[in-house]
């Protein structure tokens, strides 16, 4: 079907129109003037903003371009990698930095869009990612999580589960921010099989804007995180005409749409809406076992003539579950057969936002948002005298309302500031009682409790010039939780020089702290038939950051980067006189022994990135890792944590055609090669006794699963008819079949305890058409 459709009748070439705004990357004011051109086009085409910063570009061909962006007073800019194809008119939003060169003679390059991250106050250790490359990318499959697992410093845990490891981090450290929110999770089946992460990301394509992503040191604004943030940005709908998308895949079948409110009106709408694939086959068969997802997000915007403009967004999810317990016991092979669930999640969040320009040096932007996530699990086992009998009973809800306000100030041509609050009114409904294989008729209770919390949230941070090679920024972050009494103050900084136009040396340090889940501080435990809460006392774990920087600027499209780096892990919670640190923990259900926090860790390694951007049709991404990660728990003694894979290396390449000078077919593909995650080895023959994995908890992780290498391939194939382009796309992840290790279990037919491993591709097929 692909190649067939290449034989068409020779038409006129098709085009489409590029649009957009230039504002100041930090006050958000328009630039009147801003010259943007199209690179490599013959005669050259370009326009200029009017007094609003709106530019407009009639007739741009479809295929891949790059549109460099040129203001006085400001640093060059290349928007690049852009697709432009026949369905749907390209809308950027470009934000400009300025410059505070003043010698004359000076010559300044232009930087691209994926050169910098769009937060000004990031140091090192951050890049952009386009919502396109989560598609271009193999590996990607839409996900802005396996997108990253290409970066450098970045691991995955398993084929099946999207969560990442970030410098031998633990998933559960990264914070995802959507608009400006701090919100609980952004995948479907959040926490299943590991904290951080789940199966198939909630985020649709359609709905986002590019957007950054860090690894460490990150800047003051972020808290509540020890590992990473995805700052997720959500763009706006097209203001001039409406348009569409469907699609159909593997995964799942979504819809959207998009367009101004009211014909000739600012306002705009943009809406999309996905289901399972498979949980719709499911339903019309009555097939068993089958999970089921669905998802929504919107975004409405009224920009107004003097008030700024205000939006209003929203994200759910609802995900389900379901499958039935063997009964025979001569098909047992594993625990997994014996045992039934039924699983649900929902999450959700909304928001209603402010933005306004003061002036040309002052951004004010303020949201009023909730969010919330409730899951329940009801598990059930077969016991060997074949009794079918609760082992899970979990019901929790944790969620949140917020007020947050940012202002930026420049307050002169080398010196801005971003300061900013957050108050968070924090309510919860956790029940969980689970029950123990040596008393398998008794529940035990974990949580039982609900209620309401406070916390807040605030930081500053300025930026200083202080020659035109270099810059610096320093700032803090605090944070404050009721439920504790506790109180951070975590300074932050950092400093940029250019030694040459093409060198930079950077250094960043930050402290990051973050709190636990409230489920953990009203864990409850029973002394002497009096419930007790020991854990509300704990303290937030912090880590120090150290981070240096190389980055080398080969060619306009080539960069190689180099990043050593130092963590020191704090205020772990633990279990005294044991090896156990929560940092290890891949689901959190609940935990009913006393915690202290007096854990600490350490990560450190060097992360190298040698990148060329796509142009002349291909692109490529060689990063590497070398990492040790390794924890002290209650009981004194160091171990490596469950994430000390110790190596990781990526290599990604791609190249694009166009096909009878308007398709375009691409192909990427990506090598992966690391180590196995680590797991505690069994105390064997009592795991023989009692039929069932017991870890040997004084050699915790000492173990580790054999190295992997997988290979993931995406390719895609767009047709541009007039006003409109259908899309054709194949993307299998692990198409090696390379095993997913966990850790061992008790095997019925063998009689032995074994490891387990897993072969499993995701494979997507999918159509998708734009008009």
């Amino acid at each position: 079907m692909v190649f067939t459709s290449c034989y068409v009748h020779s038409q006129s070439p098709l085009t489409q129109t590029v649009r957009g705004t230039i504002v100041d990357a930090n006050s958000k004011s328009p630039l009147i003037g801003a010259a943007i051109t199209v690179e490599g086009s013959e005669p050259l085409m370009g326009t200029a903003t009017n007094a609003d910063g709106i530019f407009r570009l009639e007739r741009v061909p479809v295929g891949r371009h790059n549109f460099k962006v040129s203001y006085f007073g400001y640093e060059p800019f290349i928007v690049s990698e852009i697709l432009v194809g026949s369905g749907k008119e390209v809308v950027l939003s470009i934000e400009l930095q300025g410059t505070t060169l003043e010698l004359e003679g000076v010559v300044v390059t232009a930087n691209t869009n994926k050169d910098r991250p769009l937060n000004t106050m990031a140091t090192l250790s951050a890049r952009t990612f386009s919502v396109e490359e989560t598609n271009r990318y193999a590996g990607g499959l839409d996900d802005p999580a396996r997108l990253a697992s290409a970066f450098a410093g970045v691991t995955t845990t398993q084929t099946t589960n999207n969560a990442i490891i970030i410098r031998g981090n633990s998933p559960r450290g990264v914070l995802w921010r959507f608009e400006g929110v701090d919100i609980p999770a952004a995948f479907h089946f959040p926490n299943v099989d590991f904290i951080g992460g789940g199966g198939f990301t909630v985020l649709s394509n359609q709905m986002l804007q590019n957007s950054d992503f860090y690894t460490g040191a990150f800047p003051a604004e972020y808290g509540n995180a020890s590992s990473g943030v995805f700052d997720i940005k959500m763009r706006t709908g097209n203001a001039e005409r409406r348009e569409y998308t469907a699609g159909i895949s593997l995964i799942g079948m979504d819809l959207s749409a998009e367009g101004p409110i009211v014909a000739e009106k600012s306002s705009t709408y943009l809406f999309n809406y996905r289901y399972s694939t498979l949980g719709l086959i499911g339903t019309l068969t009555n097939f068993p076992n089958i999970p089921k997802f669905q998802d929504v997000s919107y975004m409405l915007n009224f920009p107004t003539e003097n008030a700024g403009t205000f939006s209003f967004w929203g994200l759910g999810a609802h995900d389900i579950n379901t499958k039935t317990a063997e009964s025979d016991t001569l098909k047992w092979e594993t625990d997994y057969d014996r045992t039934g669930q039924d699983y649900y999640n929902r999450f959700g969040a909304i928001g209603l936002s402010h933005r306004i320009t003061i002036g040309t040096n002052t951004f004010i932007h303020s949201t009023l948002s909730a969010d919330g996530m409730r899951y329940g699990m009801d598990k059930e086992e077969y016991t060997f005298d074949r009794r079918l009998l609760p082992t899970d009973n979990i019901r929790s809800t944790e969620g949140k309302f917020s007020a947050r306000s940012t202002i930026f100030h420049r307050h002169s041509s080398r010196v801005s500031s971003l300061t900013g609050i957050t108050l968070n009114r924090l309510f919860f409904d956790n029940h969980m009682q689970l029950a123990f294989r040596d008393n398998p008729e008794e529940m035990t209770t974990f949580v039982y409790n609900s209620g309401t919390g406070f916390s807040t949230q605030s930081f500053t941070q300025v930026r200083f010039s202080l020659l035109p090679n270099l810059s610096t920024n320093v700032g803090f972050h605090s944070m404050y939780l009721d439920v504790n009494d506790k109180m951070t103050f975590e300074p932050r900084a950092g400093i940029r020089w250019n030694v040459s136009p093409n060198d930079e040396l950077s250094f960043a340090y930050g402290l990051h702290a973050q709190m636990e889940e409230l489920r953990t501080y009203y864990s409850q435990t029973t002394r002497n038939g009096t419930i007790e809460t020991p854990n509300k006392h704990l303290d937030f774990m912090k880590s120090h950051h150290f981070v240096l920087g190389y980055n080398r600027k080969v060619s306009d499209v080539m960069r190689v980067i180099i990043e050593p780096y130092y963590q020191i892990l704090q205020d772990i919670p633990v279990y005294p006189n044991h090896s156990f640190s929560i940092i290890n923990l891949t689901s959190n259900w609940a935990i009913n022994q006393p915690l202290e926090s007096r854990g600490t860790g350490t990560n450190y390694g060097i992360d190298v990135t040698a990148e060329r951007f796509l142009k002349d049709g291909y692109f490529y991404l060689v990063t590497a890792s070398i990492f040790d990660s390794k924890y002290v728990g209650g009981d004194g003694i160091e171990y490596n944590t469950r994430f000390n894979r110790g190596h990781v290396a990526n290599l990604l390449v791609g190249k694009e055609w166009m096909v009878r000078g308007q398709n375009i077919l691409s192909f990427s593909t990506k090598l992966t090669y690391m180590g196995g995650l680590r797991y505690t080895p069994a105390l064997y023959d009592e795991s023989i006794e009692a039929q069932m994995y017991i870890p040997d908890n004084s050699k915790a992780f000492a173990s580790q699963f054999p190295a992997s290498t997988g290979v993931d391939f995406t390719i895609n194939y767009r047709i541009n008819k007039t006003n409109r382009s259908g899309v054709w796309s194949l993307m299998v992840k692990n198409a090696l079949l390379q095993p997913d290790y966990s850790d061992p279990f008790y095997d019925f037919m063998t009689k032995e305890v074994i490891v387990d491993k897993m072969r499993l591709p995701i494979p997507s097929l999918g159509y998708k058409i734009e008009f």
